[in-house]
């Protein structure tokens, strides 16, 4: 077996190495600092099995994130995010007061969202975040309609002893018999409707007085309520998805409902009103665009008048005051906020993406790795063929090697993502224990941390790199993994070695999110059961094409996926 080696006799040179090799990638062993007895040799031509499979159906029930919208990737194909949803009660058993009455009703969802500038006149500029495709220009219809189908807590079919899955396909044969045909979001602004798109100005809720009239700064009502110009505002709210609902439907369903058993707790309110289902169509095949959402930051408000006390002969005419009540929505496991929902994931796969798949070789491996969330595909690698492993340990172990060093780096088959947008690659990828369904030592020793959650770890990396001019789409990712190599290679007090599993890799939307979700239907993977996948892989909706272990064009052989291990050696060897 062929090594390719870099001898350095200086410790000031090694470490000078690695920080050139990769600046993310510079720490050194413990054990050599000091020592000069030691050369630095690089080991680059382990052996790497590298294969894709499609992870089929997967679970995607009380999500953290969910997607909504239509997305077109010009080599995976289309996804469509549709969404469902229990809503729960602000409080149980509400009073509503006498005789009350919707002014309006509304339903606001922030976007990710950061701030780039402040104007002079006071309005604020963001740039959206975690929106995908064209987000302003991609419009598609959207239909807010009943939820009728209960979504449960606990499982039947486990005589209710585990928690209920839902799966991204569950639309056509759970949600759709069951929805309704009222069209909620029935606003006259077809932006919220028929012409939906993510956009990115502030909004604005405007100073009234309890008749619900604007007013101006001194509480005057304004003599010309359809003027915006001269309203005062009251709030500035973020960019989000903001929805008008139907007035007439929330009277009947929850205010006129307020005597009944219907809303004396939220089990039954849950079961009495089983939600909302957001719903979401193609305009034009080439538009569109998906953001991804935290729908239990969402604000659904009921504004009403009601009187304080009945109509009377002392009082024919009660005093009728404005008042809000709230609803809620969305699933957040760090708080008491249990609404159930799932994510209806829609696919319609290129041709390119399905055959890669289909050709992709378990045994040998392949020439190209795909990666991409949702119900997509991940990656595995087998490393080390069994006498290489044999040979590596003994070294270790007899020889005084010590591992320096080790990471993965994958290169991005640029031809075939020519035609997707820079924003539409993803950030980053994350590999895994896929044998076990656990991160790897790395990713748990890496205590880095950044105001930017999404680029923690740093050290683990998994970061796209970018071309410095040009369209300055991506490159490489590179991931290290030093300290499981070192188990792998050295055994332990007891002179055990940790299993070289297969390792798994996938996109992330969140490097920070290591739990797993279900797949409907397990895969095999070189002999392996894989029955989970990262969860923050379902978050992601993006993919990537990069090389693997297979090269079938002699130019192609630098980009290869390769396992690179910096060992020191005594110099005496």
């Amino acid at each position: 077996m062929k090594k390719s080696f870099l001898k350095i006799s200086s410790l000031l040179f090694l470490f000078v190495l690695l920080i050139s090799c990769d600046k993310d990638f510079n720490s050194l062993d413990s054990e050599v600092i000091g020592d000069d007895h030691f050369d630095l040799e690089l080991y680059d031509e382990a052996t790497v099995v590298a294969y894709s499979k499609a992870t089929g159906v997967v679970q995607t029930n009380n999500l953290p994130l969910n997607a909504l919208g239509i997305y077109k990737n010009d080599f995976f194909g289309t996804t469509k995010a549709h969404f469902v949803t229990q809503v729960e009660l602000g409080s149980e058993n509400p009073s509503f007061g006498f005789n009350p009455i919707i002014d309006s009703v509304y339903l606001y969802v922030p976007y990710f969202t950061e701030l780039k500038s402040t104007e002079t006149s006071g309005e604020r500029v963001y740039e959206l975040d975690s929106i995908y495709g064209n987000a302003e220009t991609g419009k598609f219809r959207l239909k807010v309609l009943e939820n009728g189908y209960y979504l449960r807590d606990l499982d039947p079919a486990d005589n209710l002893q585990s928690s209920q899955k839902y799966f991204n396909d569950d639309k056509a044969t759970k949600i759709d018999p069951f929805k309704g045909s009222e069209l909620l979001n029935n606003s006259s602004n077809v932006a919220q409707n028929d012409q939906f798109y993510f956009s990115k100005k502030e909004l604005y809720i405007y100073k009234t007085n309890g008749a619900g009239l604007y007013v101006d700064s001194n509480g005057a009502v304004l003599s010309d309520q359809n003027n915006v110009t001269l309203r005062v505002i009251k709030e500035r709210k973020t960019p989000g998805m903001w929805l008008d609902l139907k007035n007439s439907f929330f009277q009947q369903k929850i205010l006129d409902a307020a005597s009944t058993a219907n809303l004396f707790s939220n089990n039954a309110f849950k079961n009495y009103f089983r939600g909302l289902l957001f719903e979401v169509e193609e305009i034009n095949p080439d538009q569109g665009a998906l953001a991804v959402l935290d729908f239990s930051k969402a604000e659904l408000k009921i504004l009403y008048k009601a009187a304080s006390e009945a109509v009377s002969v002392e009082n024919p005419t009660p005093t009728r005051t404005r008042r809000t009540f709230s609803l809620k929505m969305g699933y957040n496991a760090s708080t008491t906020l249990r609404n159930n929902s799932i994510n209806l994931l829609e696919y319609n796969n290129s041709t390119e993406y399905d055959a890669g798949l289909a050709g992709s070789n378990e045994v040998l491996g392949s020439d190209r790795l795909y990666v991409k969330g949702g119900n997509g595909s991940v990656a595995f690698i087998d490393l080390f063929a069994p006498t290489e492993l044999e040979t590596l340990r003994n070294n270790v172990a007899t020889k005084n090697w010590l591992v320096n060093d080790a990471r993965l780096t994958f290169y991005v088959d640029k031809t075939a993502m020519t035609n997707v947008p820079k924003t539409s690659e993803p950030e980053r990828i994350y590999i895994y224990d896929a044998t076990n369904n656990l991160v790897l030592v790395d990713y748990t020793f890496d205590s880095s941390s950044s105001a930017n959650l999404k680029n923690s770890k740093v050290v683990f990396g998994g970061m796209i790199q970018r071309e410095t001019t040009g369209p300055k789409k991506g490159i490489k990712y590179t991931i290290r993994l030093t300290e499981h190599i070192k188990r792998i290679l050295k055994a332990d007090s007891n002179g055990e070695y940790q299993d070289n599993i297969k390792i798994g890799v996938s996109v992330t939307e969140s490097i920070n999110l290591v739990s797993s979700a279900k797949l409907k239907a397990p895969i095999s993977a070189n002999g392996v059961q894989i029955s989970d996948i990262p969860l923050a892989s379902i978050l992601n909706p993006l993919g990537t094409v990069l090389f693997g272990n297979v090269v079938t064009d002699p130019d192609d052989e630098d980009k290869k996926l390769k396992l690179s291990i910096y060992f020191t050696k005594p110099n005496n060897e």
